[in-house]
């Protein structure tokens, strides 16, 4: 079984190198960000399995992150899963954004790992529905990026 490429959006330095360590140990392979401005270029350049974004963050938070990933045709079947402190009503307002799933903090290793396992499935089930359903083409969108991508790559 491959290792899932996680991209970690996560302002607070404690909780980024928390949620890495976590899941790191959990087999994945996480490359973390400070924000969901980083997590959009990261992602043009190393496509993730999987984002997991916090809500509240600089720069561009994790609702507009949401939204950006899901207006672009090249990773809006990209799973998206949301954290936040601030309760049910934003794990909501997340999930009505686009988030594939939304958590709360602070989360035990086995929820984040049962979420991110579910979405990356969803996922992966509605892309090969879309696919069947339709002409399907995969590579570069026909738009350049809108941020330009930084260079960083897998550890």
């Amino acid at each position: 079984m491959r290792r899932l490429k996680i991209l970690l959006a996560e302002d607070n330095g404690d909780l980024r190198a928390l949620y890495c360590y976590m899941l790191t140990a959990a087999g994945y392979t996480v490359n973390a960000v400070r924000n969901g401005l980083e997590a959009f270029a990261e992602m043009q350049v190393n496509r993730p399995d999987v984002i997991v974004t916090n809500i509240a963050m600089p720069d561009l938070n994790g609702l507009d992150l949401i939204a950006a990933v899901r207006s672009n045709d090249e990773f809006a079947n990209l799973p998206v899963v949301a954290i936040t402190y601030f309760g049910e009503d934003i794990c909501e307002l997340a999930r009505a954004a686009g988030a594939t799933d939304a958590i709360d903090k602070p989360t035990e290793l086995e929820r984040i790992r049962e979420v991110i396992e579910a979405a990356v499935s969803r996922s992966s089930s509605a892309r090969y529905s879309s696919m069947s359903d339709k002409n399907y083409t995969t590579g570069a969108t026909s738009v350049p990026a809108i941020i330009p991508p930084r260079a960083s790559s897998w550890n």
